[in-house]
């Protein structure tokens, strides 16, 4: 609804102060963001497939009851566990996942070209798969979340800094996606889509603030034909409303 839109405007523009990266800090090195798109291991997708027609059909049943929107809430989630990794929502999966292979095989070109990555996801769960390879491997790395205490916290930060041997930090997408200067990584890795594109946004930036002197590069993992792609439609649409203030 433009005239809608152009109401919510007109009350809260007299709140912002816009002032853009470009602004603050023109000497940054280039950004590069990229969308990598990884198909399904064919277990996986028959995994998906199945679950998502049993929850539709579950809600659709129970769509005038008002617990089908708690019901869609848990729907979604589990779909977008999925679109990881199966194992998040079924410990007994034996199969494999398109994504993290694809994040793995990425990885490995990258540590041997000598750069450090920043690994974000919003599910622990899923970080913790890709720490148990790392540990079966004898790879170091750092490690926070929300439940990380503020000591270790501080620790885990200047060890990646500082020691070359650490090439890849794991965190929480709302734990370690603000208040942090991560500048030692010049490549960050989404692992999965959050709804808000600004908390994406703003887990780049821990990587590409002042103090970086490297180019960044920042991939997108999106698991093809799942809610995932559906999740990128909205973040555009919050994003170009979000530009359309500012006009």
């Amino acid at each position: 609804d433009d005239a809608a839109r152009e109401r919510l405007f007109g009350l809260v523009k007299p709140f912002f102060l816009r002032r853009t990266k470009e602004e603050v800090a023109p000497d940054l090195p280039a950004l590069t963001e990229q969308y990598f798109y990884s198909e399904m291991d064919e277990q996986q997708h028959k995994r998906y497939d199945k679950i998502k027609s049993a929850m539709r059909n579950e809600i659709l049943s129970l769509f005038d009851d008002p617990k089908s929107r708690l019901m869609a809430l848990q729907a979604l989630m589990r779909l977008r566990q999925l679109a990881n990794h199966p194992v998040l929502v079924e410990a007994e999966y034996e199969g494999g996942s398109g994504k993290f292979d694809d994040v793995m095989a990425q990885w490995d070109v990258i540590k041997r070209a000598g750069h450090k990555v920043l690994f974000f996801s919003s599910f622990e769960k899923h970080l913790q798969l890709f720490r148990k390879r790392f540990e079966d491997e004898k790879i170091p790395y750092a490690w926070l979340t929300g439940d990380t205490p503020t000591a270790e916290r501080y620790k885990a930060v200047k060890r990646f800094q500082e020691d070359a041997g650490v090439q890849a930090f794991f965190m929480t997408i709302k734990a370690g996606g603000v208040g942090l200067n991560l500048t030692a990584a010049d490549y960050v890795f989404v692992l999965d889509p959050w709804w808000n594109p600004a908390v994406e946004s703003q887990a780049v930036a821990r990587a590409h603030r002042i103090g970086q002197t490297k180019p960044v590069t920042a991939l997108m993992f999106i698991s093809r034909d799942t809610i995932e792609e559906k999740i990128l439609v909205l973040q555009e649409k919050k994003r170009q409303l979000g530009k359309a203030m500012f006009e």
